[in-house]
This record gives C-alpha cells, structure tokens and sequence, in this order.
C-alpha cells in the first residue's frame, strides 16, 4: 500500500516515529485539492479544490499495520480516501466534511515547517504512546 503525505508526514523523521521505519518517498503531484493550514496548529489539511495542486511525497510500500499507526495519527477529523498518481494508487489523509470548522482561510507551505515549529510540532502530540502496538 502506498501514501501521499502534504504535511507533517514529509518530513521522514515524523513517518518514521509514526511506523517505526524509516522510508524515502518521491516527489508526487494531488490534483483537486489545496493544502491550508489548522488554525492553531503547525500541520495543514488538504481540502477539494477542482483548480487546486499540493506537491507531497509518495511513500510506497506500507505495510496494513503502519497504516493502522497511521490511521492513529491522523485521528478522527481525516478520511483516508484512494487516489492515483501517475498510475500509482495511494492514500491520502484528507479533512472530514465534519471538521471544516479548523481550517485557516491561509494556505499551509511546507516551508512553514521549520526545525523550531517542527519540534514544537513533535513536543505538543499527545498520541505518540497510542502508536505503539
């Protein structure tokens, strides 16, 4: 099984405390979506937009259990829907129709994410423990 990551999941140091194992993805392309930010939050959403382009990383590979610690992380306010990059299927976390309330109106760039927000990003999850099976 394969994913797209956007956000805090490019960054492999973030996926590998996720699934444990440290994976090299390549550069991928979701068409129909925008990337914005969660208000309060150093991580972003993406979001259907029909104009719309986020660059990510494609991960290959995962195995049923990673996506379960992965399923973990993302929490309840994403859906992890199938999409196909250049023929490749992959999963995408994208925000529930539930939880629109958190999106910023800004769009999230990943080079919001710097070492500083990346480690306050790191230090403020609380779910960590609930990834370890």
């Amino acid at each position: 099984m394969n994913l797209f990551a956007y956000g805090t999941l490019m960054w492999p140091e973030v996926l590998e405390a996720v699934t444990s194992r440290c994976m090299i993805g390549t550069k991928a392309v979701l068409e129909g979506y925008t990337r914005r930010g969660v208000k309060g939050e150093h991580y972003p959403v993406v979001i259907p937009s029909l104009e719309d382009s986020v660059e990510g990383v494609l991960y290959e590979g995962l195995t049923t259990q990673e996506f379960q610690a992965l399923d973990i992380f993302e929490g309840e306010a994403y859906d992890r829907v199938a999409h196909i990059f250049n023929g490749t299927a992959a999963f995408v976390y994208v925000l529930s129709k539930d939880w629109k309330h958190i999106v910023d109106s800004n769009p999230w760039h990943p080079e919001e994410l710097n070492a500083e927000h990346l480690a306050a990003f790191c230090s403020e999850y609380k779910g960590w423990d609930d990834l370890r099976f």
